[in-house]
């Protein structure tokens, strides 16, 4: 293996006598880093906290979070919800079931700040108005003609009831006022929910499908309920205990797919909760495979277990310390600065590699260890001196970015990279020296990259010919690079809170993807709402006045009517105590025998439902009397549901403005006049390119229109910005600290053009590969970037002091497992559950496969021969 060499001015240079200092005072330099660390574990251990609250990571000075929080002053000021969804087998059992749920959530004040549920109270009563006046009338008339049936269920709402009333409805069939053929769609129905019941299986009745003759729509069939969760920021789940409770009360209160009903959890807090439980999920797995190929790696590099022990001792303390400076400064991480640790990892190996690669190559056979290290000081201080300050000054470019997240890893890793060097020129040849290491060769790699040193030289046009051509196909191919600013994008559509999240996508009504203006008064919302229900984009738009129903005169004289005729049956005076099971036994007994005489005579699907119906009511007079429990839990309960909503909905009165609970009127109506306008978007709201044809339409009418689709398309554009900024600050900073070390312009050149020849590639590899940047992969792009400028500066500077055919040298071997370790250890997050971090690992994994292209092929053949003289 080539040896490198050092000009005579570095071998006696600063860097050279300070780690020779440290080696002549090892064991002081050891134990008083050793103490140092020691504290910075104690002190990140007493004050380690992560503040989970995604909100914190934009500036609230951006003008779209100002507009945010204006509109939350005024019409959302209780917070982020939890949006626990409802879905039942029947509309019963999804009223029930969310009653149910919202009494025992609204016990916990110290969990749930409020309870509410939008689809009760006023709307309970009122909401026959909302629909249309012919649906009106005949559901009224539906009523009117069950009554019959109903008015006797009131008396006794029981198995004996239900039983009595059949039987009755059934004389009429035997006198022939009646035709059997009138009551097949009750007795079919009855009869498939006892076929279950006498088979094990769960039973389920709709009394409201009975009523109306038909299925039930969707929207009856749901119940939402909204609880604003009392959040400690402190954990990395910050709603978990309230989202736990709310599903422990489910289960504890039967709601379940065997009881007929699921309960699902969505809304901003179980999201976010849900994407940072994913990325932990297997998280053990992928650091025990990334510690796994980062060791193998450290082995391959060195071949020293004393080695590998003292870059890894090196790297932990560097961490440690860098954590604790990162607490002193921001007293608590957010979830995007803690991403340091792995930027930490990733340098702090690749400056100890380099040291003890460089130091193994120097440590011959009967060589003092002392001069070994004498030589590796001399030759890689500066290059690590040099490298650390690059990649400091381009982190630290992140800290005046709107992106506060960002912002704060940038200052954390900064300080972080001057923290590594320092202890890689300070501790680690002290630790060195005492481990002492025998000499021995790393292995060789001489013969294939003498031959690869070679051809590059010979082919150099060649070489530089493809890399300028392979730049430009891949800087044609960047305005088909787009950043993915959805974040459900990230998350696996599998998962409750994001499929949940866009099945209520799909109903209009039920969107969380609106967006909102602020009008000066009602008449202007009302105004500004007619606008945006022309634009083609637009499904719907609401203002306070939508709460008020059309129509309502013919709707309020059919419920009067229904009223009228069903008031005093539905609501009884006196109803009967619960049956005895011997009451039940004999009503069961009777029936049967009336469904049975009935049936005589007739054919058709009426004579076969009767015949099965009176088939299991005599299996289950003759049953356990558990099996009648299980037949009454079946249909008793939703039996009383309809019969209260139908209670509330017959005391409807007209609406107006003035009447309307104040509590939604504030929601919509400020109290200095401003009012509400809720827009809602036509199509597909998850698909980007709808959203931002919504978004723009929208802007037409109102360019100050706010809500969570504008907060995630800025907040995007935001991110994006920052980085492009960074990018930019950082490419300047790092070009002109170069110059003032290289201080010529052609060895700045060929140090920075392998760097953008990277990043051009591995953009360019992302159009292909269909790969767009996300919130999350893109946080890679500061390890990614530091690597491959701290690698070309490696190169450049022993080019720089004459190092010919460096290919075939000990740092070609410390750059390509540096890479290989990086690569391998945070390339296992590619096999993470969570899609926004295997994104992160894959786009790892083709910027250091694009990275060592660029430095052992591209950059030899752009340096040549070494220069005469620096």
């Amino acid at each position: 293996m080539t040896q490198l060499q050092s000009t005579p001015a570095a071998r006696d240079s600063l860097i050279e006598r300070w780690a020779m200092a440290c080696c002549d005072h090892a064991w002081p330099v050891v134990l008083g880093v050793t103490a140092l660390a020691l504290l910075a574990v104690a002190y990140v251990a007493t004050h380690f906290s992560l503040n989970s609250d995604t909100e914190g990571l934009l500036s609230t000075k951006l003008p779209y979070r100002e507009r945010a929080a204006a509109f939350d002053t005024l019409f959302s000021p209780g917070g982020d919800q939890i949006v626990v969804v409802i879905d039942g087998k029947t509309p019963e059992l999804a009223e029930s079931g969310a009653a149910a749920l919202a009494a025992r959530l609204s016990q916990r004040p110290d969990l749930f700040h409020a309870v509410e549920r939008p689809d009760s109270g006023f709307f309970a009563r009122e909401g026959l108005l909302y629909l249309p006046t012919a649906q009106v009338q005949r559901q009224m008339s539906q009523l009117i003609q069950a009554q019959p049936f109903l008015g006797p269920l009131a008396e006794d709402p029981s198995l004996r009831g239900l039983m009595t009333t059949l039987s009755t409805t059934l004389k009429g069939v035997a006198s022939g006022q009646a035709k059997l053929a009138d009551l097949q769609t009750p007795i079919a129905a009855l009869a498939a929910a006892m076929d279950n019941v006498r088979a094990g299986r769960p039973a389920y009745f709709s009394w409201s499908g009975l009523v109306s003759g038909g299925a039930a729509a969707p929207s009856a069939l749901r119940r939402i309920v909204l609880v604003t969760p009392v959040l400690d920021f402190s954990a990395l789940e910050s709603g978990a205990e309230p989202s736990d409770f709310v599903r422990k009360s489910a289960r504890q209160l039967g709601l379940d797919p065997g009881g007929g009903v699921t309960v699902r959890l969505t809304g901003p807090i179980p999201l976010q909760d849900e994407q940072f439980g994913s990325i932990a999920h297997g998280a053990g797995l992928i650091a025990a495979m990334a510690l796994g190929a980062i060791l193998l790696m450290l082995w391959m590099a060195v071949r020293s277990p004393r080695l590998m022990a003292a870059i890894l001792a090196t790297m932990l303390i560097g961490l440690v310390a860098a954590m604790a400076f990162g607490l002193l400064i921001f007293q608590r991480f957010n979830v995007i600065s803690v991403a340091f640790i792995p930027l930490f990892v990733g340098l702090g190996i690749d400056f100890g590699i380099q040291f003890s690669v460089r130091f193994r190559s120097e440590h011959r056979p009967g060589g003092e260890i002392r001069a070994a290290l004498a030589a590796t000081a001399s030759g890689m201080g500066r290059s690590l001196v040099l490298a650390a300050a690059a990649i400091a000054v381009g982190f630290l470019a992140f800290a005046p970015t709107a992106y506060l997240g960002v912002s704060q890893l940038g200052a954390i890793a900064g300080a972080g990279m001057v923290l590594a060097v320092a202890l890689n020129l300070t501790f680690l040849p002290a630790l060195i020296s005492l481990l002492r290491p025998p000499a021995g060769s790393v292995g060789a790699m001489e013969a294939s990259l003498e031959r690869l040193d070679g051809f590059i030289l010979s082919k150099r046009r060649w070489v530089l010919g493809i890399a300028f051509a392979a730049a430009a196909a891949s800087a044609a191919l960047l305005p088909l690079l787009h950043f993915d600013f959805n974040p459900f994008h990230l998350e696996d559509t599998r998962s409750e809170a994001v499929s949940t999240s866009i099945d209520l996508m799909r109903d209009p009504d039920t969107s969380p993807n609106s967006v909102e203006a602020i009008a000066p008064s009602l008449a202007g919302a009302d105004a500004l709402a007619a606008r945006a229900r022309g634009l083609p984009e637009v499904s719907d738009a609401r203002t306070l006045s939508s709460f008020v129903p059309t129509d309502q005169a013919p709707k309020l004289a059919a419920i009067a009517d229904a009223s009228e005729l069903l008031g005093l049956s539905l609501d009884p005076i006196m109803v009967d105590p619960a049956p005895s099971d011997a009451e039940v036994v004999a009503s069961l007994k009777q029936t049967s025998a009336d469904l049975t005489a009935a049936q005589v005579g007739h054919a058709g699907p009426a004579a076969v439902a009767a015949r099965r119906l009176a088939d299991d009511l005599t299996w289950l007079a003759q049953a356990p009397p558990e099996a009648r429990a299980r037949a009454d839990r079946a249909l008793i309960p939703g039996l009383s549901t309809l019969l209260t909503q139908v209670r509330d909905a017959l005391q409807a009165q007209p609406i107006t403005l003035q009447s309307l609970p104040p509590k939604l009127a504030r929601a919509w109506l400020a109290p200095d006049g401003r009012a509400r306008v809720s827009i809602i978007p036509r199509g597909d709201s998850n698909d980007n390119a709808v959203l931002e044809r919504f978004i723009a339409a929208v802007r037409k009418v109102d360019p100050n229109v706010t809500g969570d689709p504008v907060g995630i398309l800025e907040g995007g554009r935001t991110i994006a910005g920052a980085f492009i900024e960074a990018g930019v600050l950082s490419f300047i900073a790092i070009t002109l600290l170069l110059f003032l070390v290289l201080r010529r312009a052609r060895y700045v050149a060929i140090t920075m053009a392998p760097i953008v020849l990277t990043g051009l590639l591995t953009l360019g590899s992302c159009v292909v590969l269909g790969q767009p940047l996300n919130y999350a992969n893109i946080i890679a792009l500061p390890l990614l970037f530091g690597i491959g400028v701290a690698f070309h500066i490696y190169f450049v500077m022993a080019w720089r002091h004459g190092n010919a055919h460096l290919l075939q040298s000990s740092l070609t071997r410390a750059i390509f497992f540096s890479a290989l370790a990086t690569a391998t250890g945070f390339g296992s997050l590619w096999a993470s559950h969570h899609p926004g971090t295997a994104s992160m690992g894959e786009l790892l994994m083709i910027s250091l496969v694009w990275t060592l292209v660029s430095a052992l092929l591209f950059q030899p053949a752009l340096m040549g021969a070494p220069p005469a003289s620096d």
